[in-house]
């Protein structure tokens, strides 16, 4: 994974604002003078009442503040950085040190879900959360996330013997369910490190409702089998088992609004 497809450099920095409402509107500003986005005050309202609808602070210092919104068409992302932490009222009741703040187009949000899920894997890992902490500048903080979203892809990637998975009857399973699906794997990742969070453990119950029971049932299985039950699509490839994807069912999977599976490995497949 190439962390430049989602997040610039240029767009990483230090926050002088401690509190929430301000830290967004730091970061939407910012995001303007960059010439991301015009009129940030409209993106602010946008983010803010997605925060009213649920609070964003994840747990483990990082919080995702986001917009779907179609008034933008490319995948917009920002990492703001405090050194003093910012009263989030996260979901551990910890303070928030790394907010990643992201505005996207609604046909954009299974990228979203991977970025997220990325990070999130990143940020439960003690020891590279401490290596960012004691990074002492924006560049030296995009240089370890970048190295540590590289370990991940390769980790994702690793080639598994092919299975007979893909034998899977998921049609009519509407593709809204693999961003499900991908929140739902998130969510689960952040149970296993902390089952004490109330919170995680009632957002999976309700989340898990809300999908078709053949993907929930298929995932389940494929999570136990693999570290990671997604995979991109690369050209003609499966990035999980790095084998080649029939052309037939590839140009299937680029023409259907369902959910498809590797026909090797069995993997979720994602086309970003």
């Amino acid at each position: 994974m190439i962390l430049e497809n989602y997040l610039d450099k240029t767009q990483v920095f230090f926050l002088k604002n401690t509190e929430k409402q301000m830290v967004i509107k730091e970061m939407l500003q910012r995001l303007e003078k960059l010439g991301r986005i015009e009129h940030s005050d409209r993106y602010y309202a946008q983010v803010i009442h997605r925060e009213s609808l649920e609070n964003t602070g994840i747990g483990g210092g990082l919080a995702i503040p986001h917009a779907r919104t179609d008034s933008v068409h490319n995948f917009i992302s920002i990492l703001g950085v405090s050194t003093e932490g910012i009263d989030y009222q996260s979901i551990d009741n910890a303070p928030v040190r790394y907010v990643l703040l992201s505005i996207f187009p609604t046909d954009m949000s299974t990228k979203y879900l991977y970025l997220v899920g990325m990070i999130a894997r990143i940020f439960s890992n003690d020891e590279k959360r401490k290596e960012l902490d004691e990074a002492t500048t924006p560049a030296k903080v995009y240089s370890k996330l970048a190295k540590d979203a590289k370990q991940y892809f390769e980790s994702i990637s690793q080639k598994e013997e092919p299975g007979s998975e893909s034998a899977v009857n998921l049609s009519g399973v509407p593709s809204s369910d693999l961003d499900l699906l991908i929140r739902l794997d998130s969510l689960y990742h952040l149970y296993d490190e902390d089952k004490s969070i109330d919170s995680t453990g009632r957002k999976i119950e309700g989340l898990r409702k809300l999908i078709d029971n053949r993907s929930l049932t298929y995932y389940e299985r494929m999570r136990k089998k693999c570290q990671n039950p997604f995979a991109i699509v690369d050209k003609s490839s499966c990035s999980g088992c790095h084998l080649e994807i029939p052309p037939i069912y590839l140009k299937q999977i680029r023409d259907s609004k369902g959910i498809s599976v590797c026909t090797h490995c069995g993997r979720f497949l994602i086309i970003l």
